[in-house]
């Protein structure tokens, strides 16, 4: 008796274990040169099938379909896609703030194109992310990204 509650004990232990190590969240980084001269760091949550690629334009999927595609501006491009949002008649700003110290604006234009501009602190470059699926699916993969200038 006392055998068989020492391998139920230890069979419930193992399951618990088990159980724990399925949320472990994974990522993926990639360090880009780009054009600016500068080195920027993009960190992708790759929890739920997400993946990104290493090439510029770099592309963010969920089980093989792409959801967004990025690419670096220069700083002043930035600025440029702000007053774009605020002058163009089709342009619907969504959303602006900072995450992870990066300035960004969000926007749709035509209700069909969801676009994060995002100005990297500490550096001369910015980010695109353009996104044709969703306003959702946008913002999901932006809030998976974790983006730094590398000194």
């Amino acid at each position: 008796m006392k055998k068989r509650l020492v391998y139920v004990f230890t069979i419930l232990s193992i399951m618990i274990l088990f159980v724990g190590c399925g949320n472990a969240k994974t990522s993926k980084t990639y360090t880009f040169n780009v054009e600016t001269g500068d080195s920027v760091k993009v960190k992708l949550d790759t929890s739920d099938k997400y993946n990104i690629t290493s090439e510029v334009p770099f592309e963010i999927s969920q089980d093989g379909d792409v959801k967004s595609q990025g690419t670096f501006i220069f700083g002043e491009a930035y600025e440029q896609y702000k007053d774009v949002v605020d002058t163009d008649e089709n342009a619907e700003l969504l959303d602006s703030g900072n995450k992870d110290g990066n300035e960004y604006v969000f926007w749709s234009y035509n209700d069909s194109e969801y676009n994060y501009a995002i100005l990297i602190k500490g550096s001369s470059t910015g980010l695109i992310l353009a996104n044709d699926v969703s306003e959702e699916s946008a913002k999901e993969c932006f809030n998976r990204l974790t983006i730094e200038y590398k000194d």
